[in-house]
């Protein structure tokens, strides 16, 4: 499935960058930055199932609204395609839930609106990726955003963006049982997500 949504987005952007005219002058080819972010995760469930430490088998099934806050941090570097499309790559430190933190790593698709790239415009974008978690037996992580934003044109170079998005994050945290933390070992299934909403601020260079 990974394979297959990167495949897609690089056709997308091999036929962005076909579709008509070259690079403008006042569009570097090229773009870097770091973004800030507030997160506030709404929703959450997992689904375990396990050997519990006198020997019978739990499963443990549950979802239900939160409300819990975290921060992340992003670098990200790219390629604008054209005027109005970017894809880049992003590598990022964020909190997951209440979970555990972890190391994001995602590609996304912006979409800028309106043709001059010297003007304040609006954006959307998707963004879809994989990690890896930060704990005692590190997994796996699945990611994904949509959102868009306000983007300020600072010089030709410096732009300064007001984001806003709303994120999925699929994980395996840790296992317990009555407090009582259960081994890998013991554990057959182990699935945890979070729904959330993010606001944060960009310098794209």
């Amino acid at each position: 499935m990974k394979r297959g949504l990167l495949i897609l987005m690089l056709c997308i952007a091999f036929g962005l960058t076909l579709e008509g005219k070259t690079l403008r002058t006042d569009v570097p080819r090229v773009s870097f930055g770091v973004e800030w972010g507030y997160i506030a995760s709404f929703y959450n469930g997992h689904h375990n199932y396990f050997i519990a430490p006198e020997g019978y088998r739990v499963e443990d099934k549950n979802s239900k609204a939160i409300f819990c806050s975290n921060g992340e941090v992003n670098l990200h570097a790219g390629c604008n395609l054209n005027e109005k499309w970017n894809m880049s790559l992003y590598v990022g430190y964020a909190g997951i839930g209440d979970y555990h933190t972890g190391l994001p790593v995602s590609l996304r698709m912006t979409r800028y609106f309106g043709a001059d790239p010297m003007a304040d415009r609006w954006f959307a974008y998707c963004d879809l990726g994989s990690g890896i978690s930060f704990k005692e037996h590190p997994q796996e992580l699945l990611t994904g955003k949509i959102g868009g934003g306000y983007r300020l044109s600072m010089s030709r170079y410096t732009k300064l963006d007001f984001i806003a998005a709303l994120r999925f994050v699929h994980t395996h945290p840790d296992v317990y049982h009555y407090n009582e933390t259960i081994e890998k070992h013991s554990i057959n299934r182990n699935s945890g997500y979070l729904i959330s909403a993010s606001f944060g601020i960009g310098i794209t260079f």
